[in-house]
């Protein structure tokens, strides 16, 4: 039964109110839309009820929601009214949570460089002026021991480099070595794709590679002429045909296309994207993907894509010019992933060092320890990435209305920030791009509806 006046009190006699999660906005063809960020619910508003919901939004606790009961309760259902308390709480609630999963002990996740010499010169590669040097017998043995002394019971490991097709065999040599102490794998691998033959290609399952990384920069002439091999020659074709290699076979694990885009080469990862989507129709968004990778140019002209404001602008261009989603054009919780914040993950280089983060492998003032001698690890570098650094601290980041859909960003990026002075944006891509990024998800909703209908009429 509803009372002549409704109060807007919650179950726990707090006040409701208006969350400061909410974004309520006029769309530029499809009406108003609201969007709360801590529940990912999304409405579109009536044009009779918008004049409701500004009412609402004004004054939650004295508002005579008896005329609207049913409104009342799918605002409460969403999270647009909530307990006071509650909507206060949620970043602390958020952060405790976030913490809990960084802090955990229950696995242990490794990114292995196993040599930092790669048989590519790519004209942007942050690992261009290293020395290349492979992983010798003794720090494998002291990464065996590293690892089964570890009380970790799962472990998620990356093999990584330079190229770490270079050095097959030992890592090889490594699972075979890592499953014989008992614990779980889970492994993924990160090349080029130039040295994947189909002998390698029949060795994936054994490793257990669930997933595969190669990238491609666009058609074979820009390709070729950003990612080439040391001696200046293309790599295109050869990546091409090892792709269709590895489609081919059993390989049991997911392949990612990685295309790296900066404002020279943006436009031709729609042409890459329908290459493949066109190849692989059926395997397609399942056992094989497509997604950007924004990278820095090697030159005042490169056009950088390191801004999340350009790189939403570039999702909606997606979308609007060529009708494929790359990436999410719709808000989730995000969840950082990031070595660096991890309390047990850490990046080994071949030589038995740790860093914390990819970036760093092989520039010795980043080595926070090694594989043996706990005790000397760098805790002051280790915490300045995990803590000082990171987005939980940050009061900006606490105050903000996207907190609840974003991961805070690269942490090296803050790092560099806060030590330089930089203003270096972390933030997600929808901070700036939300409004046209829900819009388009609405778009996109509405058309899909509309075939499965005509599909129902026809059928």
């Amino acid at each position: 039964m509803i009372p002549n006046k409704m109060t807007p009190f919650g179950e726990t006699g707090d006040r409701v109110v208006w969350s400061r999660y909410n974004i309520l906005f006029q769309s530029r063809s499809h009406g108003w839309l609201l969007f709360n960020t801590v529940s990912c619910a999304f409405l579109s508003v009536p044009d009779d009820q918008v004049l409701l919901l500004e009412g609402i939004r004004k004054d939650p606790e004295g508002f005579d929601y008896s005329s609207c009961p049913l409104l009342y309760i799918q605002l409460r259902s969403m999270g647009v009214l909530t307990e006071q308390k509650k909507d206060e709480s949620y970043y602390a609630i958020a952060k405790m949570r976030s913490l809990t999963q960084l802090y955990g002990d229950g696995t242990l996740s490794l990114t292995v460089a196993v040599t930092r010499a790669c048989n590519f010169d790519c004209s942007y590669c942050f690992e261009g002026n290293r020395t290349g040097s492979p992983m010798c017998q003794e720090a494998e043995d002291r990464l065996i021991r590293f690892i089964a002394a570890h009380k970790a019971r799962q472990l998620y490991i990356t093999w990584y480099g330079g190229e770490p097709l270079l050095a097959f065999d030992r890592i090889l040599s490594i699972d075979k070595r890592i499953r014989e102490t008992g614990k779980p794998i889970f492994a993924s691998m990160i090349t080029n794709g130039y040295l994947l033959t189909e002998e390698k290609i029949q060795k994936l399952n054994g490793l257990g590679i669930g997933y595969l990384q190669i990238t491609l920069d666009g058609g074979k002439e820009t390709h070729d002429s950003r990612r080439y091999l040391k001696n200046g020659g293309g790599s295109y074709d050869v990546i091409l045909r090892n792709i269709e290699n590895l489609m081919a076979s059993d390989f049991k694990g997911v392949l990612h296309i990685r295309v790296n885009v900066d404002g020279r080469n943006d436009d031709e990862f729609a042409d890459v994207y329908r290459y493949f989507s066109s190849r692989y129709p059926a395997e397609f968004g399942g056992r094989i993907r497509v997604y950007p990778g924004f990278v820095k140019g090697d030159g005042p002209e490169s056009g950088c894509f390191f801004d999340s404001a350009q790189r939403g602008a570039f999702l909606a261009r997606m979308y609007r010019t060529h009708g494929i989603i790359p990436l999410s054009i719709f808000p989730t919780h995000a969840t950082q992933s990031c070595t660096m914040t991890h309390r047990n993950s850490f990046v080994v280089g071949p030589d038995g060092e740790l860093y914390k983060c990819w970036d760093d492998v092989g520039i010795s003032e980043r080595v926070v320890g090694t594989l043996e001698l706990k005790n000397d690890w760098d805790m002051a570098q280790i915490a300045d990435g995990m803590v000082t650094s990171s987005y939980l601290e940050s009061s900006e980041c606490r105050d903000c209305l996207y907190f609840p859909v974003c991961d805070g960003g690269c942490p090296r990026v803050r790092q560099k920030n806060l030590r330089d002075g930089r203003q270096e944006s972390t933030c997600t891509y929808f901070k700036e791009n939300m409004e046209e990024l829900l819009e388009l998800w609405y778009e996109k909703r509405l058309a899909e509806a509309a075939r499965a209908k005509e599909t129902l009429n026809n059928g």
